[in-house]
């Protein structure tokens, strides 16, 4: 592993981040770089496009998409490619990402993707870099869970070599994001290696098409498109004699990728560049499950935001408007756990989960399918309605949480459980179940009659409109797939939850619950601000010499303006969709139960 650090190189900048919201990454100040004159021939300044996001101050748990616009600019010359692939490329690997952001949408204008004009911004850039004959699979609205956005083109270099470029879709996936849930139960993440493999099939083709015999290949890939391209580079490396194609000749750049592969290779022409910072894509998918990437670790981490030691854990747990604990006034823990750096937490944390039944196998047969199902319904929306979708979820006032804690409150009232507040409550099984699930008790009885109790509060769809005097922002087919598959997700994550709550009445006492659950919602955003695509072009930028840099920094090159992408909004980490489903469902019934009681804090 090769650890790139902010102060291992003559630039030095300051890149301050602030958090903002539970799952939003905050904003940096601005900064501006310039230097002395290049000294590379043939150099050119090229302008690149990126997936622009603000926060919404509206909706704290969203973004909004602010515009297709955005460009940075950075340098580009074919004499990048004279060194051997294996080797530390500053301006190459600055590039390489430039090429990455700029694989994410289809239409000049917009949302939905329009297949008559692929990547046009992408295009752009390739045609900037002197690239033509450009070709493009799966660039469509039509693109699903097995689909793989693909452009391919190629330029002639000075030798006389050629070089083509392999540029996968690296966000905005649609509904091509389900796959990451595919994992398989052995070998390769299977997803990933059904769109590497779609990827090999097109470049073999083109190969062949062109009747290449002497060039060289460069191929990138962000996120989700990183771990398929890592795959791609594994299987390439496998036959480099068939492509007669050095290892030096083949150059791949992979940015936050997940882990993929169940074999180590170590391949020196595969850069597997990382953020230090991004402790959640350590997890996604991790070793314990038998998954790693394909090439060489190069970690660039600005020395100045470690969030790997400044991880929250338990320590800001003590706001009682949001205190895990739900049986007592107390809400202090102990030292020891408040100091807790960031990635011990998470390799104590996966091992907790993975030791009590959260496997790769267990994810792939259970979990899978319901969070497929309701993810596919976010991804098929359009951007400026995802947040449609969730906003249901989570109102209190006219969505799924309102009519939850409205039918269970009436529940409580009417049901006859006892003839007063208190003796009604104590005999609510709602209330007995969750209480027992907080205490981590529950048996699978306790959990299936509580999930037949919030199926039954869910309603119809037609109640929504009845009660709250408005149509829901979701369809009636929509709100099917989640009223069928919230609680199953719920019943597939139950026991991981009552383990939670078992250890955490055992470790810290009687009056604390879901230490690990409640842990990772409050630090999701230290989790995921080293993988957000804004943040990481200006490390890449630092990281090359003064004496090699002839433009000033811009755009997502030289400051971050607004890093306020959503695990939610961009597809990266829709997982934690699923959490904050989880966690208002969870809420609003222990709050609706709670009416009479002193107090009436959420779960989560």
């Amino acid at each position: 592993m090769r650890v790139i650090n902010f102060f291992e190189t003559k630039h030095k900048q300051l890149l301050s981040v602030i958090s903002a919201g539970l799952i939003i990454v905050g904003v940096s100040s601005p900064f501006t770089h310039y230097a002395s004159a290049t000294s590379i021939p043939n150099e050119i300044t090229v302008t690149y496009p990126y997936y622009g996001f603000v926060e919404n101050p509206d909706h704290p748990w969203e973004t909004v998409f602010d515009a297709l616009d955005e460009t940075g600019t950075i340098n580009y010359s074919d004499t990048y490619f004279d060194e051997p692939s294996p080797g530390d490329h500053p301006k190459l690997r600055a590039v390489s990402y430039a090429l990455a952001l700029a694989g994410y949408e289809n239409q000049a204008d917009g949302y939905p993707f329009d297949p008559s004009t692929p990547n046009p911004k992408l295009y752009n850039l390739l045609n900037q870099l002197g690239f033509s004959d450009h070709e493009s699979w799966d660039i469509s609205s039509e693109a699903d869970g097995h689909s793989m956005g693909t452009t391919i083109a190629y330029k002639t270099l000075p030798s006389g070599q050629e070089l083509i470029v392999v540029a996968p879709r690296n966000y905005n996936y649609m509904t091509e994001w389900l796959s990451n849930f595919n994992v398989g139960t052995a070998g390769d993440h299977a997803g990933f290696s059904e769109s590497a493999n779609r990827i090999i099939d097109r470049f073999n083709q083109y190969v062949t098409d062109h009747n290449f015999t002497n060039y060289k290949t460069w191929a990138v890939g962000y996120s989700r498109g990183g771990a398929v391209i890592d795959l791609f580079g594994k299987a390439v490396n496998a036959n480099l004699a068939d492509y007669q194609m050095s290892p030096d000749d083949f150059y791949v750049y992979t940015f936050g990728a997940p882990r993929a592969s169940t074999v180590v290779t170590n391949c020196t022409n595969i850069h597997d560049v990382k953020d230090g910072n991004d402790l959640l894509l350590g997890y996604v998918f991790p070793e314990l499950w038998g998954f790693y990437n394909t090439g060489t670790y190069e970690e660039i981490h600005p020395a100045d935001l470690d969030i790997t030691t400044s991880m929250v854990s338990i320590a800001d747990l003590a706001d009682p408007a949001r205190a895990i604990n739900v049986l007592s006034d107390n809400v202090s823990l102990t030292e020891d756990v408040t100091t807790m750096n960031g990635r011990d937490f998470m390799d104590d944390w996966f091992q907790f989960v993975t030791d009590h039944g959260l496997t790769r196998e267990y994810f792939d047969t259970t979990v899978k399918a319901p969070l497929s199902a309701i993810m596919k319904i976010y991804q098929m929306r359009t951007i400026d309605r995802q947040s449609e979708l969730t906003d249901f979820i989570k109102n209190t006032d006219g969505g799924l949480a309102g009519m939850v804690a409205g039918n269970a409150l009436m529940d409580l009232m009417m049901g006859g459980y006892g003839t007063d507040i208190e003796s009604s409550l104590a005999n609510f099984p709602v209330y007995q179940d969750l209480v027992k699930i907080l205490k981590g008790t529950a048996t699978d009885a306790d959990v299936d009659e509580l999930l037949t109790k919030l199926t039954t509060y869910m309603g119809n769809y037609g109640d929504y409109e009845a009660m709250f005097g408005e149509t829901p922002s979701i369809t009636e087919d929509e709100f099917n797939v989640i009223k069928t598959n919230l609680p199953e997700l719920v019943r597939a994550l139950a026991p991981i939850l009552i383990a939670d709550a078992k250890y955490t009445q055992e470790t810290f006492g009687e009056d604390y619950t879901l230490y690990y659950t409640y842990s990772i919602g409050k630090n999701a955003e230290k989790l995921v601000i080293g993988h957000i695509p804004e943040s990481i072009m200006p490390i890449l930028k630092s990281l090359i010499p003064e004496d090699d840099i002839d433009v000033p920094n811009s755009g997502v090159g030289g400051r971050i303006d607004s890093i306020g992408a959503t695990v939610t909004s961009t597809g990266i980490f829709g997982e934690s969709v699923i959490a904050s489903l989880f966690g208002a469902i969870l809420s609003v019934v222990f709050l609706g139960c709670k009416v009479g009681q002193r107090k009436s804090q959420p779960v989560l």
